[in-house]
């Protein structure tokens, strides 16, 4: 069944990663027009630091050039792995000002901008629902990011503007390939080790394709998820409701 989204203009955050690249491509085949926005600009993308209120601004300006924003995914995140013991002041600002605050600064311009009516998903993770080891910074804003998204959903429930947010856990991008290859490196174990023992808890023996994340978004901004809101909706193949074993 095709998901149509014709006539939606959706603003994505960290589109030009692998997560966010695939919800914009799934985007654009149900017929919404996508403005994508990323750190660092490449053809087509647009130049914004989440973490920055400057930036989020100007993205949600230039959107609008182009016709209303009646949507937003914010795919936009940082990841890095430590003990809590060992995790430095700095790495844990930088993840909480991505993730988290980024969130914030990406859901109160949509909600001071979108029409009501409207959709905003997050892409939270696992790792907002339940903690997992040398993931606390991590954990902590993606925890932030589920308390935000059933806020919102209250608050702007009354304009009919539904706020969602999707749950991975492991996802095939780059960025989790550096994620096992520090943990390789940390507990000296090879990484094809470490991959074949992360993704042998789902009932499919592997990690998720971005695409498949990018069909939860889809579903979450379509007619068909009419009445979810406040929802985190966990795609983690069957396994543990954690990222990593």
């Amino acid at each position: 069944m095709r998901v149509a989204l014709d006539g939606r203009r959706v603003l994505v955050t960290g589109a030009a990663g692998g997560i966010g690249s695939a919800i914009g491509r799934e985007l654009d085949k149900a017929g919404a027009a996508v403005f994508a926005t990323d750190a660092t600009a490449t053809d087509g993308v647009f130049r914004c630091d989440v973490s920055s209120e400057e930036d989020v601004a100007a993205a949600f300006r230039e959107a609008a050039a182009g016709g209303a924003v009646t949507d937003v995914v914010h795919a936009a995140g940082i990841c890095t792995t430590s003990p809590v013991a060992e995790l430095q002041l700095a790495d844990w600002r930088r993840i909480l000002d991505v993730n988290l605050t980024g969130a914030f600064l990406v859901a109160r311009a949509a909600a001071r901008t979108i029409p009501d009516g409207g959709s905003i998903v997050f892409i939270s993770s696992v790792a907002g629902l339940t903690g997992d080891p040398f993931f606390g910074a991590y954990c902590a804003s993606k925890f932030g990011v589920v308390a935000l998204t059933q806020v919102l959903a209250r608050e702007l429930g009354h304009r009919r503007i539904r706020v969602n947010a999707v749950c991975p856990a492991g996802v095939r991008t780059a960025m989790s390939d550096e994620t096992i290859s520090r943990d390789a490196e940390r507990l000296g174990r090879s990484e094809a080790e470490l991959r074949a023992l992360y993704e042998s808890d789902s009932f499919a023996h592997r990690w998720a394709d971005p695409d498949e994340v990018a069909g939860a978004c889809l579903f979450l901004l379509s007619s068909a998820s009419a009445y979810v809101s406040g929802h985190s909706l966990v795609l983690n193949g069957g396994g543990n409701l954690s990222s990593h074993r």
